[in-house]
């Protein structure tokens, strides 16, 4: 029984806890990096179709092959992180990403955009999810439910403050001004975050993961200390690939976590084009796309503090569900009135914020250990290639059909497929006794 005293003396300890200004820092990495390639890139494809030419297919084309190239460099970068502190990785790739996205000015063809978009995939394979993960699974492991939803919240935040911040510049000064303000506010908060406040992890600074268990004077719990140096408590913390890659439940997560992916880029690469089809959005885009990453933040949360209370994969049903949902509302909304286009964006929004979080805890949950860099990089990869069939077959379908509602049935299809690799998650996690 763990007394008052000591509970006390954990409160005080934790409040000197660097974790959080590290949480911090990863904050604003990742979620600039994120609204760049996920929110700001997309919402130029209207633009930029109108000043070059490009049909639906042809502009978002780069995006796919950007995410083909992300699974490559995201194996790499997890084999680098399981050797090399994440630091220096994360303040290489911040520039890279940053330098490619200013060459985007001076662009005139489409193969010019192709490489752009795979410069901003190397930076973002270096300063993004798997590095940020990986550190805060270091930092955090009573309360990593609660800080991976604080970290993937980023997204959302950037998703839903940059194209208000660029949405007069976009509109009177055209999308190169507005392009040259991102890259000067990436600066600031994607690479000088990495000088301060982010620390590799916590025994850098003399700390255990969650400030708390020197509170009473007394040495980290060896789970904890494990967890701290990458050796933690999933099923697989110190198992070899060879025998994860032998583990059924291994298979069924990474076809669902695809299948979330291709569904979830497929929307987020073609909402712009399609909902610019929409007669009663008006010059209301930047808003809506506004409103769905607002939606998400709450949905990151909410997800992220569930999951620290009650079986993750259980957590994972619901946000697959809410995904389901969202899919079949945007099938109908091309010809909403705006009030439902707005509805969409806050169900969306909740729905592949949930999957996200959901899925990263499950991953942690499930792997987190001297190999989770690596396991970690093998699905990023993995949704990388199921997220650049999801752009590139969206777009495909939508030239080829005239209509993107084939292409928003067969997300449908899929959404219920990964609910059902999830259903056989939970059974196969509740045997294991890792819900």
């Amino acid at each position: 029984m763990i007394s008052g005293e000591k509970i006390r003396a954990a409160a005080r300890h934790a409040r000197g806890f660097r974790g959080w200004r590290v949480l911090g820092g990863l904050f604003c990495i990742y979620g600039m990096s994120n609204g760049i390639s996920n929110t700001i890139m997309p919402l130029l494809y209207p633009y930029l179709m109108e000043e070059f030419g490009w049909t639906q297919a042809e502009v978002t084309y780069p995006a796919a092959i950007k995410f083909l190239f992300a699974s490559l460099y995201n194996l790499g970068v997890g084999f680098l992180l399981s050797r090399y502190s994440p630091r220096p990785i994360m303040a290489t790739g911040a520039l890279i990403m940053l330098g490619g996205l200013a060459g985007m000015l001076f662009m005139a063809e489409l193969w010019h955009f192709l490489v752009v978009f795979l410069l901003v995939a190397f930076g973002l394979s270096m300063c993004g999810l798997i590095p940020c993960m990986v550190t805060v699974s270091r930092w955090f492991v009573k309360h990593r439910g609660l800080a991976v939803g604080i970290l993937l919240t980023a997204s959302s935040a950037a998703g839903g403050l940059l194209p208000l911040m660029i949405d007069t510049t976009l509109d009177e000064s055209g999308w190169r001004a507005a392009l040259l303000m991102v890259v000067a506010v990436g600066f600031a908060t994607m690479f000088l975050p990495v000088l301060w406040p982010v620390r590799a992890r916590p025994e850098d600074v003399g700390q255990v993961p969650d400030g708390l268990e020197n509170s009473a004077g007394g040495e980290a719990e060896p789970a904890q200390q494990a967890e701290s140096s990458g050796s933690g408590a999933g099923i697989a913390g110190n198992v070899p690939l060879a025998q994860v890659a032998r583990m059924p439940i291994f298979y069924l997560l990474l076809i669902a976590t695809a299948i979330l992916w291709f569904c979830i880029t497929g929307v987020l690469q073609h909402q712009a084009i399609y909902l610019k089809e929409s007669a009663a959005l008006g010059d209301k885009l930047e808003q809506v796309v506004s409103a769905l990453f607002f939606s998400s933040i709450f949905g990151k949360f909410i997800f992220g503090f569930l999951s620290d209370r009650f079986s993750k994969s259980s957590i994972m049903l619901a946000a697959t569900l809410n995904l389901t949902i969202a899919l079949l509302i945007f099938r109908f909304v091309e010809h909403a009135p705006l009030g439902a286009i707005f509805a969409y964006a806050v169900v969306m929004g909740v729905g592949f914020a949930g999957a996200f979080v959901s899925i990263q805890t499950m991953i942690a949950r499930l792997f987190a250990g001297s190999t989770y860099s690596r396991i970690l990089g093998i699905f990023i990869a993995v949704d990388n290639i199921a997220a650049a069939a999801g752009a590139f077959a969206l777009g495909q379908i939508r030239v080829s059909s005239g209509s993107y509602a084939p292409a928003i049935e067969l997300m449908i299809g899929l959404a219920a497929a990964a609910f059902a690799c999830v259903l056989l998650v939970k059974r196969i996690s509740a045997r294991l006794r890792v819900e």
